[in-house]
């Protein structure tokens, strides 16, 4: 392939990375590569393995997945967000494309996400760390003598390191 159609090709392909959200059509696409739309089509599937339509719906469909995993959107908004014009056809393609419907790969993402180690603790009570470190006046003093804080079963017992 010459290497001026493979960087027209690649900037459709960015177009249409920047534009998934809204609708975009062939004419569109084969206008970024300077490409009559059926040659674009021919070319395109031949360098990349796929049509246009397909990487598109690929590109949709994994942003959708994003979205329902972070729970920020329910189902509807992340069909819409993501350019699906239509509820019922974006739940047949995801439920096809990933196995799952979007509701139930919303449920499963949540439920299957940990918490990074880092940000576990923004997640935990604060009445807890007192009961297992002791008020910021205990810790201070359990810090400056080198002792492990108390894991507590009702008892206070404290250990040197």
């Amino acid at each position: 392939m010459h290497p001026q159609t493979y960087r027209s090709l690649t900037r459709a392909r960015e177009f249409m990375r920047h534009a998934y959200e809204r609708p975009v059509s062939l004419l569109d696409v084969a206008a970024q590569a300077n490409l009559s739309p059926y040659h674009f089509l021919r070319v395109y599937r031949r360098a990349y393995g796929e049509t246009p339509h397909e990487f598109l719906t690929r590109l949709r469909i994994e942003r959708a997945k994003t979205l329902l995993a972070k729970g920020s959107h329910n189902v509807t908004e992340a069909c819409f967000q993501v350019g699906f014009s239509s509820l019922g056809s974006f739940s047949v393609l995801f439920a096809d494309r990933v196995g799952l419907s979007p509701s139930e790969y919303r449920r499963y993402s949540r439920s299957t996400t940990s918490v990074p180690s880092k940000v576990r603790s923004l997640f935990v009570p604060s009445c807890f760390f007192t009961m297992l470190y002791g008020t910021s006046g205990e810790r201070n003093f359990r810090e400056a003598e080198g002792m492990e804080p108390v894991v507590s079963s009702g008892q206070s017992t404290e250990t040197r390191r």
